[in-house]
């Protein structure tokens, strides 16, 4: 028996929306996965999913309780940056239009959306994380928001703290860092960080560390048809037991908990990574 599986999400369980608004969902997109307290004890909400088509009327405006990160990624681990598509989504009273891979921090109470998918040359993976156990999005009250330039909340570039250059070209040699999100970043934001996985990497990726917050680490295939195949193996340590991962998938790893290395054992295709915490900083201590 697994002590530790329940933390490992490899299939879709999400809230029950209505059959009626799945198979809108489903005329432009995919979900791949969807990660809450209901389904996972004690975890914050993550969802990810592939756009495959256009969508000129999507999700109406609304705000949250809590922060919220939206990613939207291209799919070509050879130009990672080119969104082969455009998005139009509204933060506040402002448009913002994105058409490099991009993560947004929306702050508490900030009204965002609609989100319209203008083209889709390619798939696009798209997430949505919010610090709180549940989705839960609220009706706008007030039809303005006092913010501007709500701009600075979308990063298109890639900032890192400044890590040893030896990790830096060791890192490079099986992955590619895309994005890096965290309060230096972006003031108020919490902190995440995208990454493609390109080769194997047999030695240790990360030392056994914990944190002081709740974390959710993602591996997605790449093949927007075939999302629940990983097109890979890894070997992934959550305290004393080991898990061999060929599936996406999301994990959990709630505050305090002994985790990693991960070992890239095989990749046939490029995977997406992530890894999200609910602090300000990625922060770690070792044992």
């Amino acid at each position: 028996m697994s002590k530790y599986g329940k933390y490992i999400l490899t299939e879709l369980k999400m809230p029950s929306f209505t059959p009626e608004a799945e198979a809108a969902y489903n005329k432009f997109g995919r979900r791949i996965l969807w990660m809450d307290k209901n389904n996972v004890p004690g975890a914050f909400q993550m969802n990810c999913s592939w756009y495959l088509k256009k969508l000129e009327k999507g999700p109406r405006e609304h705000v949250h309780d809590v922060d919220e990160i939206l990613g939207f990624f291209g799919n070509d681990p050879q130009d990672p940056y080119n969104l082969h598509g455009e998005v139009e989504l509204w933060l506040g009273d402002e448009k913002q239009t994105i058409t490099q891979s991009t993560m947004v921090f929306i702050p508490a109470g900030i009204k965002h959306c609609p989100l319209n998918l203008i083209r889709v040359d390619r798939p696009i993976f798209h997430f949505s994380v919010v610090t709180s156990g549940e989705y839960v999005p609220q009706d706008v009250k007030d039809t303005k928001t006092s913010a501007t330039d709500l701009s600075r909340y979308v990063v298109t570039e890639l900032k890192t703290p400044n890590f040893p250059p030896e990790f830096v070209t060791k890192y490079n040699e099986f992955a590619t860092r895309i994005l890096w999100m965290d309060k230096n970043v972006v003031p108020g934001a919490f902190q995440m960080n995208c990454s493609w996985y390109r080769e194997p990497n047999y030695e240790h990726l990360g030392y056994a560390h914990k944190h002081d917050v709740p974390e959710i680490i993602g591996f997605v295939g790449g093949d927007a048809r075939n999302y629940r195949d990983l097109n890979a193996e890894l070997e992934v340590w959550l305290e004393d037991e080991k898990f061999i991962i060929t599936k996406s998938c999301m994990i959990f790893v709630p505050a305090g908990m002994m985790h990693c290395p991960i070992y890239i054992k095989r990749v046939d295709r490029p995977i997406f990574h992530w890894s999200v915490v609910t602090g300000s900083t990625y922060s770690l201590q070792r044992k």
